[in-house]
């Protein structure tokens, strides 16, 4: 894998190292990242991408197609319905209780 360093969008400088990539939960192994020391973003080469990539697919989360939901009222609250292979994938069972949140203006955050 041919190394270069060039510059980051922040102005600093990415540098390469080599460090334990978890991706979704998933222990990727140690693999070969670029990174910005300035600002602290991470990159992965193409090579790092398909074995990051590999090890999603057998974890069963690579793939998972986006499902169109409707959104229910009931009282003042919204209701999400999550499909059920959505639901089976991420382990979730009724009853269960998890972490929500909003990442930014358009984007809902549920932890497990």
């Amino acid at each position: 894998m041919k190394k270069l360093a060039y510059p980051c969008p922040c102005g600093g400088k990415v540098e390469w190292k080599t460090d334990k990539v978890v991706y979704q939960g998933v222990d990727c192994g140690v693999l070969d990242i670029e990174y910005c020391p300035k600002c602290g973003e991470e990159y992965l080469p193409e090579e790092s991408m398909e074995i990051v990539e590999e090890k999603l697919k057998k974890a069963g989360l690579w793939g998972i197609k986006r499902k169109e939901v409707n959104l229910w009222r009931s009282g003042s609250s919204v209701l999400l319905r999550i499909p059920k292979d959505i639901a089976k994938t991420l382990n979730l069972k009724p009853d269960e209780k998890v972490m929500v949140y909003a990442e930014g203006k358009k984007r809902l955050v549920v932890d497990v």
